[in-house]
């Protein structure tokens, strides 16, 4: 086994015991349904944000704008976001990775961190998982290139308005392939006794069923 394969498996060993003493410990959490209930109102693309980020082939690989998402549950006045972008192990460490020796950010990942009742916290949301920012700092061991503020945030989202509101059409097209992903590995958010990805999307097909009857009742009074 060469030298980059051994520090690998290493890596890979030494992440899943921290994973396991994490969770056991509370250092590791899983999304909450205080953030959960945020993110019913935030849309994406017409698909609600508590979906995407709980399903794993909507989130894994796709840090950048899942992390953008996610931080629009912190932007109250009181809150505490920023977004952290920079290199971490995870991705620097991995030998079948590809990527081009040419790109400065073939390594660069992003979370949200934030402030709660005076503790640091770190989304990840490639992971599902959210950290304790000590912890999160033992297992990656980032290499911080950028930070984004609550501020540049909210103007962000401003300029672009890329964010919208329920859209039944595209609803009754993601829908039923996020379905399919119901139970498998990868989608720990899905697997039996947790259930909470098949649960927003039963709270989504609900809420679009009362849309199409609110419309078919405005057409009737025309």
């Amino acid at each position: 086994m060469d030298k980059k394969k051994l520090k690998w498996k290493l890596f890979k060993m030494k992440e899943k015991a921290l994973l396991i003493h994490g969770l056991k410990t509370g250092r590791i959490q899983t999304y909450s349904e205080e953030l959960l209930d945020k993110l019913r109102n935030i849309y994406y693309g017409g698909i609600p944000a508590s979906i995407i980020l709980l399903s794993n082939g909507l989130s894994n690989g796709y840090c950048y704008d899942r992390t953008l998402l996610l931080s629009q549950a912190f932007l109250g006045e009181n809150d505490r976001v920023r977004l952290v972008y920079g290199d971490v192990d995870s991705i620097k460490l991995n030998p079948y990775y590809e990527y081009d020796e040419k790109d400065k950010l073939a390594f660069d990942h992003c979370v949200v961190e934030t402030i709660e009742n005076g503790k640091h916290y770190i989304y990840d949301t490639s992971s599902g998982f959210v950290y304790d920012k000590d912890y999160y700092l033992l297992m990656e061991h980032p290499k911080i290139r950028r930070t984004v503020s609550k501020r540049q945030i909210i103007d962000f989202i401003v300029q672009e308005d890329q964010y919208s509101g329920p859209d039944p059409y595209v609803a009754n097209m993601v829908l039923p392939m996020i379905e399919k992903t119901y139970g498998r590995e990868n989608e720990m958010y899905s697997i039996d006794g947790i259930n909470m990805l098949q649960r927003e999307v039963a709270i989504y097909k609900d809420k679009i069923e009362s849309l199409f009857e609110d419309e078919a009742e405005l057409k009737q009074t025309k």
